[in-house]
């Protein structure tokens, strides 16, 4: 095993190389809350994807958020089509309501992220103030959603370790690139990126 291979945070699944190379691409990436799923959506923003307008610093398009019709979700889906050969999205518990999308989606591509549920339960105590034993049961429940939602669909999905990607940015980086079909960063890029994911930057 290669040190790339030793130290990759990704894990693809499902991918063929007619999917990298499609013009058009969706990307949808989810996980669970405080779980990683902020600084892979800024990490794509930065390699060029089109993640929404005028994001908070969560990197959450309020159009697919939290309370938002379905049917708003599917407009703004068609408009986002219509402006954009290559976009996403990102929302933690997107699971929650994506089979609801998947016919409007135009080639879904799955980025889920995997934190240690240890570390994404505190998250829940000390952002949420939830007991532990709540945060537990709420955060194995919404990666088993995950989990079933990515083996229905069968779409290329890359798997995420939130913790290897903080550990090798600019590996990372390069690395989500060329599974999503992006065009390869530069060293400015990569140092930006690397700095974004530094810990404390994001957030």
């Amino acid at each position: 095993m290669s040190k790339s291979e030793r130290h990759s945070a990704i894990v693809p699944i499902f991918q063929n190389a007619n999917n990298q190379l499609h013009p058009n691409r969706t990307f949808v990436c989810f996980g669970v809350a405080r779980g990683g799923t902020s600084a892979v959506a800024g990490t794509m923003q930065r390699l060029g994807v089109f993640m929404g307008s005028d994001l908070p610093n969560n990197y959450e398009d309020p159009r697919f958020g939290p309370g938002v019709p379905l049917a708003e979700m599917r407009d703004t889906i068609s408009g986002r089509n219509a402006a954009h050969h290559v976009w996403g999205w990102k929302f933690p518990a997107a699971a929650n309501y994506l089979e609801q999308l998947h016919n409007s989606l135009r080639n879904p591509c799955l980025i889920v992220v995997f934190r240690d549920a240890a570390a994404t339960m505190k998250g829940h105590v000390r952002w949420h103030n939830r007991d532990i034993l709540h945060a537990a049961h709420e955060v194995m429940m919404q990666q088993q959603k995950n989990w079933y939602l990515l083996e229905r669909w069968r779409v290329p999905t890359l798997l995420i370790s939130y913790e290897k990607a903080l550990l090798s940015p600019q590996l990372f980086a390069m690395e989500l690139a060329q599974l999503m079909g992006m065009p390869e960063p530069d060293e400015t890029a990569l140092a930006e990126i690397a700095a974004f994911l530094a810990p404390g930057s994001y957030k």
